[in-house]
């Protein structure tokens, strides 16, 4: 997707709370320097030369004798016969030793087969995520769905034809191509290759694209973080057709949706992190408003406003009280996603977003007119009032 880099002006810094994230699953999920594979509940070890059969029609034939040291996974375990899977079967007896994996890495082989991606259906979605918490629309003309738990395992994801279009995730259990959340550069370079794209074509790297075969998978890089992935964004070429030059028509709902997505995005983040999701503030997400419009019509990107304000002064005059603020704004980016993971590689921004100083939120988004469109201004707002 295009994207056009605009200097992000910061404030101040706050002392960022501890990161601290769950366990994660890796990719593949290994036992013992072994594949754990989809539906694999255990695995047998050969003490002694055995014999494995072959089911057929319901009567277990020879197949052949396995000796000492061989191991076989096992997908079944069902009268006095464990299934190797492809209709193969081995009996239980002294001559093997039958041993199970951890329940966590029996989850994450769930989790990892159960992934669904560009093109797989509506229902596959429901399976594994139920019903979504909100709707908001896109700049694809198009509606985006967000599931979550509380904010843990976020998903952000579009359909188009009863079809998957796009998805965005911060779920470390979610894989595409063998990738997954908190690999690295060197990860995705070994599975996908080297030839792929990067925002501007700068250093650090933030974003690394690749144009697939039926969609673009854009990998957000997390550069405070050892380079590790830390959200996957993939958009059918159908959905992009839509739109093709991505940034947005002006439309107040519009505008509205970018909001609450990137307030969505604040949280998922902090859960991430390990810290307090923050509270939508009403009266702070107006000031914020307010000075999104402010850069827009005016053309300017600062934190202080034509009038020398600053985001304390605005928040006062508005009648906002507050013992601790911060403001974090940018522009130039063509959707919520792409703003969100860039204030994230910046330090002073990225401080703000998971400060455990801060109790409510209030974001503010507005479309200016520019020569492809509108280009959006993004306004966040923090206090603890």
């Amino acid at each position: 997707m295009k994207k056009i880099s605009i200097l992000i002006l910061l404030l101040f810094s706050l002392s960022m709370a501890p990161m601290i994230s769950s366990a994660a699953c890796p990719t593949p999920v290994s036992w013992d320097g072994v594949e754990l594979k989809s539906g694999q509940i255990g695995r047998v070890l050969i003490q002694k030369p055995t014999t494995i059969y072959k089911n057929v029609h319901g009567t277990f034939e020879f197949s052949r004798t396995v000796q000492p040291g061989e191991n076989y996974r096992v997908y079944a375990n069902r009268s006095t016969y464990y299934h190797l899977g492809g209709g193969l079967v081995i009996k239980e007896d002294s001559s093997i030793l039958y041993q199970t994996p951890s329940k966590h890495k029996l989850t994450c082989a769930k989790n990892a087969s159960s992934s669904f991606t560009i093109g797989d259906s509506a229902t596959s979605v429901a399976t594994k995520l139920g019903t979504a918490q909100k709707k908001v629309i896109n700049e694809f003309g198009t509606s985006t769905s967000l599931y979550h738990q509380n904010y843990q395992n976020f998903y952000a994801i579009s359909f188009l034809n009863n079809k998957i279009s796009s998805l965005y995730t911060k779920d470390k259990h979610y894989q595409v191509n063998g990738i997954s959340v908190t690999n690295t550069i060197r990860d995705l370079e070994n599975k996908l290759g080297t030839n792929y794209e990067t925002t501007g074509n700068t250093y650090p790297v933030e974003i690394i694209t690749y144009q697939l075969p039926k969609y673009e998978a854009n990998f957000f890089i997390d550069v405070h973080n050892d380079n590790k992935i830390s959200a996957i964004l993939l958009v059918d070429y159908q959905l992009m057709n839509k739109n093709p030059n991505l940034y947005p028509k002006k439309s107040t709902s519009l505008e509205a949706s970018y909001e609450t997505l990137l307030f969505e995005l604040i949280n998922a983040e902090r859960k991430v992190q390990g810290v307090p999701v923050l509270q939508n503030a009403s009266k702070v997400a107006a000031v914020a408003r307010k000075h999104s419009v402010d850069m827009g019509t005016y053309e300017y990107f600062s934190h202080d406003n034509l009038k020398g304000q600053s985001p304390f002064d605005r928040l006062a005059s508005d009648g906002v009280t507050f013992r601790n603020a911060g403001e974090n704004i940018a522009t130039g980016y063509t959707n919520s996603y792409f703003a969100h993971e860039a204030l994230m590689n910046s330090l002073g921004h990225r401080k703000n977003i998971v400060s455990t100083a801060y109790t409510h939120v209030g974001v503010g988004v507005f479309f200016a007119k520019w020569t492809y469109g509108s280009i959006p201004y993004y306004t966040e707002n923090f206090i603890k009032p």
